[in-house]
């Protein structure tokens, strides 16, 4: 929540702004109470708690730990070794090298599970 940011609300009609604060940060910009997502689609507000994992934009969350029920997909190197390793993703050559391998040995693997059934 931002004491000094205001509310970033086009209103069409009256040619303005809304200007009200305290506002906070939302994907479409930053909002006080009355023009929240929720609140312009009217439903309720969801309660309150943390942002997305390792996603903050609050600036209050707690840190990511290992631990968290949401890993991110970004980091995961079962989801990501096959981007790097064909260069759909940018990595450092240690990393690409490493990405290569990891490909190299699941294919292997597969082939002789192929092989043996």
């Amino acid at each position: 929540m931002s004491v000094t940011t205001p509310c970033g609300h086009w209103h069409g009609a009256a040619d303005t702004r809304c200007g009200a604060v305290p506002a906070r940060f939302h994907v479409t910009g930053w909002r006080c109470t009355a023009h929240t997502p929720a609140a312009l689609a009217g439903r309720p507000e969801p309660p309150g708690g943390h942002c997305a994992p390792r996603r903050c934009l609050c600036g209050g969350c707690p840190s990511w730990t290992p631990d968290n029920p949401y890993p991110s997909l970004v980091d995961s190197w079962v989801t990501d070794a096959r981007n790097i390793a064909t260069g759909k993703r940018r990595a450092s050559p240690a990393v690409q090298a490493a990405a290569k391998a990891t490909v190299a040995a699941q294919k292997e693997r597969e082939h002789r599970l192929r092989s043996t059934a």
